[in-house]
């Protein structure tokens, strides 16, 4: 899948109208004739995760007299992001980035002559300050920590969040109610709730189409299909083992697994809306909220349960997990890492780094964080307790996995290389799924050999 849009504004700072004040682009201060030391700190464009920055920033220059915040963020959309934090470490004047975390798959065996990519780059490259022995630490699971953002015995960064992203929905309690459906545990039983819905004139599943939301479908079926009769601890290996099977060429996307995953997702393609191709991510949660009698699911990450509630205060709203196969044991929980707090090791305020990050790993300020962006949480001693939606995943924890890493691609390759490209898939494009795969399979042994 695509990284998510979110809200689009400049990549400059920002500060949200009416919000918590705890932006400044000044690195002085004239009024009263003092200076202060400005701490540079950048982040994607994530609505809640933006206002608690802002909000814990406020709260960090009153108990640091003299110290300004400067936030700068972008889209994910169309590189904004990356071409922002790529330009800021070149200047060097950022001092607290947000990553994707720099998972053990952006690291490719020796044998591959692959080097690493993204935020993985820079740990290689010795860019990144070793986190391993801060106190805040301590807050966190150090297995998991170690897993998202380590490499060689060392820790590079905070892993603050995580989300359901493969096969993630959402769903409106009420009209699953009307139509006397339960939340389904099998892939059958949720076409057969969705044929039943169509049956009623009730469109089944609302999409963003446009920004490619819709491949939740096929890496969520994949991942349970790839994981079954598996403990969620194996999925780290799964993922490397299946990483290092594409690269010898002994497995390929033309593999019957994925031929059957591909025809899941045509299945459910079947119930989507029909002018899916033309709905944005950063629309479609509000207008699912706002539809109170059509479209039951809204195929989405969890991280938009904030904002579905924002459109809709009265929506009575869940999520679950789609079931992607017929085996309910099988059909779990699975977790994709997310943003990952790191300091440049050409960070200019490295001390105030860590002071905001051990104010930021501070439980009741780390529940706050929690609250605003709707994550599951990577403290141990915590739970995200405190939103309804947050019941269904928090009851699947003990058997959720980590979603499963991708096949290793040469930088550069073409996007078919990593998998299905669901922009040119039936019914949004109008490529088959033979041809998606042996255009895929085809890229991916060219890119290696190349």
């Amino acid at each position: 899948m695509r990284p998510r849009i979110t809200v689009t504004l400049t990549a400059a700072t920002v500060c949200l109208a009416g919000a918590l004040t705890g932006c400044s682009s000044s690195s002085s201060d004239n009024s009263g004739g003092g200076s202060t030391t400005t701490l540079n700190i950048a982040e994607w464009t994530n609505p809640g995760a933006i206002q608690f920055t802002q909000w814990l920033s406020a709260k960090f220059e009153k108990a640091h007299p003299g110290v300004k915040i400067k936030l700068q963020q972008a889209p994910t959309a169309n590189g904004a992001w990356g071409t922002l934090w790529n330009s800021l470490l070149q200047s060097k004047s950022v001092d607290l980035l947000a990553l994707q975390a720099p998972t053990q798959a952006g690291f490719a065996p020796g044998y591959t002559s692959l080097k690493a990519q993204g935020a993985a780059a820079l740990i290689e490259a010795g860019q990144l300050v070793d986190l391993k022995d801060q106190p805040f630490m301590k807050n966190y699971d150090a297995t998991m920590q170690a897993a998202m953002a380590g490499r060689n015995g060392h820790i590079y960064g905070v892993m603050a969040a995580e989300y359901s992203a493969a096969g993630a929905m959402w769903y409106k309690k009420d009209l699953l109610a009307k139509y006397h459906l339960d939340v389904p545990t099998t892939f059958q039983q949720f076409l057969d709730e969705c044929e039943t819905l169509k049956k009623a004139g009730v469109t089944p599943i609302f999409v963003s189409g446009k920004d490619g939301m819709q491949g939740g479908v096929w890496q969520g079926v994949m991942n349970q299909m790839l994981m079954q009769g598996k403990a969620p601890a194996d999925a780290v290996k799964v993922g490397s083992d299946r990483a290092d099977a594409f690269w010898k060429g002994t497995q390929s996307w033309t593999d019957p697994v994925y031929r059957e995953a591909s025809a899941r997702y045509e299945k459910v393609m079947k119930y989507i809306e029909p002018n899916a191709a033309g709905v944005a991510q950063l629309t479609a949660p509000g207008v699912w909220a706002s539809k109170a009698d059509d479209y039951p699911f809204l195929l989405d990450g969890s991280w938009d349960g904030a904002v579905i509630q924002q459109a809709n205060p009265k929506l009575n709203m869940g999520f679950f997990t789609m079931p992607g196969t017929d085996d309910a044991a099988a059909n779990r929980l699975t977790l994709k890492p997310d943003l990952t707090w790191v300091v440049p090791t050409s960070a200019k305020n490295k001390t105030l780094a860590m002071q905001w990050l051990t104010m930021f790993s501070e439980p009741e300020n780390y529940k706050e964080w929690l609250k605003q962006t709707g994550s599951v949480s990577t403290q141990p001693a915590l739970q995200n307790t405190g939103l309804s939606w947050m019941d269904w995943q928090n009851a699947h924890m003990t058997d959720a996995f980590p979603q499963l890493s991708s096949p290793w691609v040469p930088a550069g390759a073409p996007l078919d290389a990593g998998g299905p490209d669901f922009y040119k898939l039936t019914p949004i494009g109008k490529d088959s799924v033979d041809t998606i795969l042996n255009r895929s399979a085809s890229a991916y042994r060219k890119s290696v050999a190349g």
